[in-house]
């Protein structure tokens, strides 16, 4: 309910922590090994579940949002650029 209340937009703070809570430790696993013994495609599968949740930790440390501050958005691939005046 937590993430479904989140991405209506209306989630209170609580919902929002627990929506994180288990998007960081149970969908993504991110402090879960990723080896699986003898299945390199699970490790592979468990590793690319592991990155969404090390991108979401990595975006609450506070040098990684100092960084990102002020810069403009990276223009998109194989998108025409609108020109500004």
């Amino acid at each position: 309910m937590a993430v479904r209340a989140c991405i209506a937009g209306k989630a209170n703070e609580g919902q929002q922590q627990t929506a994180m809570d288990w998007i960081i430790n149970q969908a993504s696993n991110y402090y879960d090994l990723s080896y699986r013994k003898q299945d390199s495609h699970a490790t592979a599968f468990a590793e690319g579940r592991r990155f969404v949740g090390a991108q979401i930790v990595k975006m609450l440390r506070p040098e990684t949002l100092k960084a990102v501050e002020g810069k403009p958005p990276k223009p998109v691939r194989g998108k025409r650029q609108e020109a500004t005046e």
